[in-house]
């Protein structure tokens, strides 16, 4: 969790890059000058409400101010620099992943890709948000709920992440797999 200082810090260098003065940010946001000068010196925490609508007021999403790691607004991941993991079903390697994104503020959005997957399942997480599995080079099968579709090159499918789903290898030739998520909560790889 954030201290008061950093919280403070961060919406005073917003504040400036937007050029507006604390009058401006304190119309905007239904506050008092006052009080947002004591947030931006760390003297005081702002309620969940207040924070709200000084992101509002700043045109950003309100947890860009409370995140514990700060991120860039612009986010640019070179091949070399990909976080990589190995998804596995207990002691078995089912697919390498690379994760293509590493986040902006408040991001919503995660592209992986997912390659070398084996004969296993690779199932995903309900969560809130919509999914994306394209499928740019072998055959794969995605179950979403109580539907199955094969995919071969080229094609898609987005589904509602609330719903079970999972995917898997179909055929010899190795699959590789773009898997993008739009969340409604924070990811992180």
């Amino acid at each position: 969790m954030l201290d008061k200082a950093e919280l403070g810090r961060r919406v005073k260098l917003e504040r400036l890059a937007k050029g507006m003065t604390l009058k401006q940010v304190a119309d905007a946001s239904h506050m008092s000058p006052t009080h947002i000068s004591e947030i931006e010196r760390g003297r005081t925490s702002p309620t969940v409400g207040a924070l709200l609508r000084i992101a509002h007021a700043l045109g950003k999403s309100a947890t860009y101010f409370v995140e514990e790691e700060e991120l860039p607004s612009i986010s640019v991941v070179r091949r070399h620099e990909r976080t990589r993991r190995t998804i596995t079903e207990g002691d078995k390697s089912v697919a390498d992943a690379d994760f293509l994104t590493t986040g902006i503020p408040a991001g919503r959005l995660r592209v992986v890709e997912l390659r070398d997957l084996k004969t296993g399942t690779v199932e995903g997480t309900q969560h809130d948000g919509e999914e994306i599995v394209l499928v740019t080079s072998g055959r794969v099968k995605v179950t979403v709920g109580d539907s199955s579709f094969e995919l071969g090159e080229g094609d898609c499918v987005q589904f509602k992440a609330s719903l079970p789903h999972e995917f898997q290898r179909l055929g010899d030739e190795e699959p590789r797999v773009l898997w993008i998520t739009a969340s409604d909560g924070l990811l992180s790889p």
